[in-house]
């Protein structure tokens, strides 16, 4: 009876240590996962800070710009007035380029303003992983993980991306005007599905996809477009899958206004 009693009470203590360390093991890898996902999260907005401080310093170096020059043109014209016309041609010229200066300017503060508006009303969507805003060819771009939107070689939209789509959506309507490109992009894995001869099919599918939820939520479809660009536009090496993961994604490209195509001469 002894002996029984003491096999009952060592299996128990076994039993509860083996237990204990499965939740301390388990509480260890909860911390590094969540110690990840704050490094990813100070990392994005170590970068969105980056991006606002560039466009400051920009902004600044532009009305330094402006405010020499208009010294330099006053001080021609000053001058232009002892030498009886002799500077007009060149009056003339750094005119034109205060002009085109000044309206960079503007353009350059509305992209800053832009910026931080977005930032601001699609935090939660960015500090979630479930988009980014991101300056590309001097454009920006929100970019949307593939695994965000779509199971792998589907066009169907999943819940979450159902959310983060109706979040953008509700911006896009408060920018009248605006036109928008939303364009799907792969890997260079060629897609192994009976229902998309390529990623080309695949990648177009996914952008029309995109553009109809939009004008469900309530994105008036005559400022959207969609493109497919498969494998062709990567942002990263195709080489690694993690390099893979960031080229399989969803872009919304704010397209430039007309205003906004400023040529600052030399």
């Amino acid at each position: 009876m002894k002996t029984i009693l003491l096999l009952t009470v060592s299996a128990s203590v076994l039993l509860g240590g083996c237990v204990s360390k499965n939740k301390y093991d388990q509480a260890v890898a909860q911390t590094e996962i969540t110690r990840a996902e704050l490094a990813k999260k100070e990392l994005l907005l170590g970068e969105r800070n980056g991006i606002i401080q560039q466009s400051s310093a920009e902004l600044e170096q532009r009305k330094d710009d402006i405010a020499k020059l208009k010294v330099e043109i006053a001080q021609l014209i000053q001058l232009d007035k002892s030498l009886k016309g002799e500077h007009r041609v060149r009056i003339g010229e750094l005119q034109r380029r205060l002009v085109q200066l000044e309206a960079a300017q503007r353009a350059a503060e509305w992209r800053a303003q832009i910026y931080k508006d977005l930032t601001l009303k699609l935090k939660k969507q960015i500090d979630d992983g479930d988009l980014e805003l991101v300056i590309r060819q001097g454009r920006m771009v929100l970019q949307l993980p593939d695994d965000v939107l779509f199971d792998s070689g589907r066009t169907e939209l999943k819940p979450a991306g159902k959310e983060a789509l109706a979040a953008i959506a509700t911006v896009l309507a408060t920018m009248p005007g605006r036109q928008f490109q939303v364009s799907g992009h792969t890997d260079n894995v060629p897609i192994n599905n009976a229902r998309f001869a390529s990623n080309w099919e695949l990648s177009s599918g996914r952008a029309l996809r995109v553009v109809h939820y939009l004008v469900g939520q309530g994105v008036s479809e005559s400022v959207l477009s969609a493109a497919g660009y498969s494998e062709t536009d990567p942002i990263a090496t195709n080489a690694t899958p993690d390099g893979r993961k960031k080229n399989r994604r969803t872009e919304i490209t704010l397209q430039p206004n007309i205003d906004e195509l400023v040529e600052i001469p030399e």
